[in-house]
């Protein structure tokens, strides 16, 4: 009889182990239900994230998110992920993983973004605070949980140099239950600053965010306003290069015929007979309020446009030297048009204590109703960051594309988002991998032709003087070619 009983334990245990992990969603599904706004029961329950350091309770009508360490756990309040978790999340759910993606763009949600992975657990650790207990924690702890969140997920501590040993040695004697929430802000802004990373920030209530800020570009520019005497303010002279330079493009290389659209994000017109040029100033802020689908259909329609319109060009050159990030999907719909194959760009791997764990594979999808697939040179500069360094290996991928300028600066990380006390933190913890398993976090994209773009007598000439030096490289090649 025991032996019976044992067995039919055993065969009980089973059929629960694959009625548990049998749930196989073959499309994607909603995270909520729109008919009564309830959470799809595919995706309630307890999930750990696989890198990022989350923890996400789907309840059946609202889904919470949690960030946890080795010795922490408290809920978090991140009113962007949460907004779009409990939006237009959805999601493909495999036996007891799913795929998560945050924001709806129909057809292409899953093209245009790489999904969050996460894993399904049986409960909420024990000992997970609530928003407010953990900042109540005082200021000894909070600086443990901000080193323990940035040593178990920040992925480039070897690239950028990061002793977190020494850090937690030195920044311990600084804190007591005496200091107050300023002091802390000032020593976690210390430390963030310390990667060198400019997607590694902390924030306080009232904006103020404290990160590593200098820029080889920055610098030639304040060697610049030295060597002048016009300009007595280094912010009113900083304005004065980024405007002249903008000006430079709309009224002298397109010659006051420039097509300014999507906020004026995107410039576009002829440069010459043979010459195309496309200005992509931002990967954000389209429009404002739209929703992120609507703006990436925007640009779609603008990108169409635009490339009908230079079809019969022998090339175009394609600007970011300006362009500070913004979104990977917006990067994807405009490299979308110099495609007509798909063609595999990077992987999106994520860190976390040690380890790096696949996101997605992300491939540049033609467009659908055109392609200029001529020689197209990117323009890149360390000015190129975040979104613009993405956009510029989506682009390096493709065989008709030349990266000309200088390197980007080398945040291509996404930034990972942490509650610590009442400040809001950010880290990289997100590596892209080209095909041969290289990726340029802390280096920046490499040109292909290299050009000194604001290295120049003058910085407000300077970056026009690039692009027509770049019309010149292109007309010898269109000479040599049979």
């Amino acid at each position: 009889m025991k032996v019976l009983a044992l067995l039919i334990i055993v065969f009980l245990t089973i059929r629960c182990s694959q009625k548990k992990s049998s749930v196989d969603t073959q499309h994607l599904e909603y995270a909520f239900l729109n008919k009564d706004s309830l959470v799809n029961p595919n995706i309630q329950g307890i999930w750990k994230s696989i890198g990022s350091g989350y923890l996400l309770e789907a309840r059946h009508d609202s889904l919470l998110l949690y960030s946890y360490t080795k010795n922490f756990c408290y809920k978090e309040k991140n009113n962007y992920l949460e907004g779009l978790l409990n939006s237009e999340s959805q999601f493909r759910r495999h036996g007891d993983t799913i795929s998560l993606f945050l924001t709806d763009y129909d057809s292409k949600t899953e093209s245009l973004q790489a999904s969050r992975n996460y894993i399904l657990i049986d409960t909420l650790p024990a000992s997970c605070m609530t928003f407010t207990e953990m900042q109540q924690m005082g200021a000894e702890k909070q600086l443990a949980l901000y080193l323990e969140t940035m040593e178990e997920n920040y992925a480039f501590t070897q690239e950028r140099q990061v002793d977190w040993d020494s850090i937690r040695t030195h920044y311990s004697n600084q804190v007591s239950s005496t200091t107050t929430n300023e002091e802390l802000f000032q020593l976690l802004g210390e430390i963030a600053t310390l990667t060198e990373d400019h997607h590694t920030k902390v924030i306080a209530q009232d904006g103020r965010a404290l990160q590593f800020q200098t820029v080889p570009t920055a610098q030639i520019v304040i060697d610049s306003f030295n060597n002048q005497s016009r300009i007595t303010d280094l912010n009113d002279f900083f304005t004065s290069f980024f405007a002249k330079n903008y000006q430079h493009i709309s009224d002298t290389l397109l010659a006051g015929n420039s097509h300014k659209v999507l906020n004026d994000k995107i410039e576009w017109g002829t440069l010459n007979s043979t010459i195309g040029y496309i200005h992509i100033h931002s990967f954000t802020g389209f429009g404002q309020g739209v929703p992120r689908k609507q703006q990436i259909d925007s640009v779609n329609f603008h990108m169409e446009k635009a490339i009908r319109t230079l079809q019969e060009k022998k090339a175009i050159i394609v600007d970011v030297s300006f362009n500070f990030g913004g979104y990977d999907a917006s990067a994807l719909t405009v490299a979308s048009f110099f495609t007509d194959e798909p063609i595999h760009a990077f992987t999106s791997q994520v860190y976390q204590d040690g380890k790096f764990y696949n996101e997605s594979e992300i491939y540049v999808q033609p467009a659908k109703n055109i392609a200029f697939t001529k020689p197209v040179y990117l323009v890149t500069t360390d000015i190129s960051r975040s979104a613009a360094e993405g956009f510029a290996m989506m682009m390096d991928a493709l065989p008709n594309v030349t990266l000309v300028g200088t390197n980007t600066l080398g945040i291509l990380s996404g930034m990972l988002g942490k509650s610590i006390s009442t400040f809001y933190t950010t880290s990289s913890n997100q590596r892209l991998l080209d095909p041969n398993g290289k990726f340029y976090e802390a280096i920046g994209v490499k040109p292909d032709l290299p050009i000194n773009v604001f290295n120049r007598p003058d910085v407000f000439e300077a970056h026009m003087q690039t692009i027509r030096e770049v019309m010149n490289i292109i007309e010898q090649d269109i000479k040599t070619q049979p």
